[in-house]
């Protein structure tokens, strides 16, 4: 398949999905488009952009601010100007609020249409039909660099992560007596890669009551012994 001009896309709270385009090479340019809500996002994703060393041809990747989702009005107006009518372009749908989606769409409804599968694949519809796929390989590394965090991070300490089977990032804290401050660390990457954006796990021994009542609802707990 020949690459396309542009791809058009809003970032997400999960960085899995814009990781997955900007590294599937189906695109000469990349656009895409930050919501006021995610200016933080936005932020380190500059800088990860900065610093990415990049195997092959660098692509060209361009950053937009658009205001709030709760704007409609205001945002899609920006869209509009933001998306070049006059070229030949295609739609990323994985991220983005419905109302956000709709209105890249009505730029132009018959444009190519992008969607990230499970695991990790980029599937490309042109008249509702299937075109192209394209599996997307890079590593967890990636992720938590776009996300301002490195391996040697304080805050991955007792953390492994990996992909899991749905191509989810998976972190797996793994402790003996669960304390404030592994609680702080889930939290802590819970407000960097967002409630959604991965999965979070948490192996240990005990819990007091009052420590267990702390730990995030979307935490998968799971009690073992630690050898």
């Amino acid at each position: 398949m020949n690459n396309m001009d542009t791809v058009y896309a809003f970032a997400g709270h999960s960085i899995v999905p814009t990781l997955a385009l900007i590294h599937s090479n189906i695109a000469d340019r990349y656009v895409l488009m930050f919501t006021e809500e995610l200016k933080e996002n936005k932020l380190m994703f500059e800088r990860y952009l900065k610093h990415k060393k990049w195997e092959e041809n660098e692509p060209n990747i361009v950053l937009q601010t658009i205001g709030s989702v709760g704007k409609f009005s205001e945002t899609f107006q920006q869209i509009k100007e933001i998306i070049d009518r006059n070229q030949k372009f295609a739609l990323f749908l994985q991220n983005g609020a419905k109302q956000l989606l709709m209105a890249m769409i009505l730029q132009n409804p018959d444009a190519p249409r992008i969607f990230l599968q499970e695991p990790l694949t980029l599937q490309i519809y042109s008249s509702l039909v299937l075109q192209h796929e394209e599996s997307i390989v890079f590593s967890p590394e990636e992720v938590i660099n776009a996300r301002g965090v490195s391996l040697e991070d304080s805050l991955l300490e007792n953390i492994t992560l990996k992909f899991d089977s749905r191509g989810r990032i998976e972190f797996t804290m793994r402790v003996g007596d669960v304390n404030e401050s592994d609680v702080s660390t889930i939290v802590q990457l819970i407000g960097k890669f967002g409630r959604n954006g991965a999965v979070y796990r948490l192996v240990y021994n005990f819990a007091t009551r009052r420590i267990w009542n702390t730990i995030p609802g979307n935490v998968v707990s799971i009690k073992e012994e630690l050898q």
